[in-house]
């Protein structure tokens, strides 16, 4: 059986351990370990296993016990369970935070926990193009002077450590140039990285569009009813949109700024689909 530092999902390390237990010890069973753990129903590991049942913080103190976890265990237990339960992100992330100061020392993990430092932070991604427009001799409070909204020098210092590691950056003679190496992980804690990182430039995004000129920024919306079809055709356009900039960037060998460029596209009503009544025009959708 796996480490259990090695777990993203809770369920499935209670089933290994089942298995594992069941495989080594002859009289172990579910209403055992309901006995342990004190519990009455002599099946709720096999409910909590199959998804029909969470575990209550009360219930995460009872299953410890009858874990036999020892105390750095236990702690990266309690925050496995409620990150799997929780329903808002902040909660993930805080919770997902603490199980990646405990995976660290696992070597395996050590990328994983550098590629979701590189999402969490919205500045990462910002100094990475920085510190290749001039040659800065690292001068991280200049660097930090640079960016806006301001950072701290020590902030600037920690996310060039963080890239060269990555090897989203080199340094050669004492200069910064970008590797063609990129973050590509499809993992669900760097999604939710990801996701931290698209409101924290959204608010930055919010401080541009109050405090900037409109010269230097441009900030336009469209307000419009669309149909799934169309919302599918549209998800295809922008990625076409961000294709074509990336090529006009890759020509510019003038750079002189690092910008944030946004793409939104979200619901601001419900789905009238299914709701009784006349559409709009009053005529069936693709007719």
């Amino acid at each position: 059986m796996k480490d259990i530092f090695k777990y993203i999902d809770y369920r499935a390390f209670l089933a290994e351990f089942y298995q594992e237990k069941k495989k080594t010890t002859r009289f172990f069973s579910y209403r055992y370990f309901a006995d342990r753990a004190g519990i009455k129903s002599p099946v709720f590991l096999k409910q909590v296993i199959d998804g029909e049942r969470n575990l209550t913080r009360t219930m995460i103190e009872k299953f410890i016990h009858a874990l036999n976890l020892n105390k750095k265990e236990s702690v990266f237990f309690k925050n496995l369970v409620l990150f799997n339960q929780a329903k808002e992100a902040h909660e993930k992330q805080e919770h997902y935070s603490v199980m990646l100061t405990m995976m660290d020392y696992v070597q395996e993990y050590q990328l994983k926990s550098d590629q979701y430092a590189y999402f969490d932070k919205w500045h990462n991604c910002v100094i990475r193009e920085l510190v290749c427009l001039r040659d800065f001799n690292d001068d991280f409070a200049a660097i930090a002077a640079a960016v806006k909204p301001r950072i701290r020098p020590s902030e600037v210092k920690k996310a060039v450590q963080l890239l060269l590691r990555l090897n989203l950056l080199e340094k050669h003679d004492g200069v910064y140039r970008q590797t063609n190496a990129a973050i590509t992980s499809n993992d669900d804690m760097v999604a939710l990285a990801r996701r931290s990182f698209n409101s924290a430039m959204l608010l930055v995004a919010r401080d541009a569009n109050e405090t900037m000129p409109p010269d230097v920024r441009n900030v336009s919306g469209i307000t419009m009813g669309i149909s799934k079809p169309c919302y599918e055709v549209l998800l295809a356009e922008m990625a076409a949109f961000k294709e074509r900039v990336k090529a006009i960037v890759n020509q510019d060998n003038c750079s002189a700024q690092v910008y944030q460029l946004n793409l939104q596209l979200f619901p601001l009503s419900s789905d009238f689909t299914a709701a009784p009544g006349p559409k709009k025009g009053d005529e069936p959708c693709g007719e």
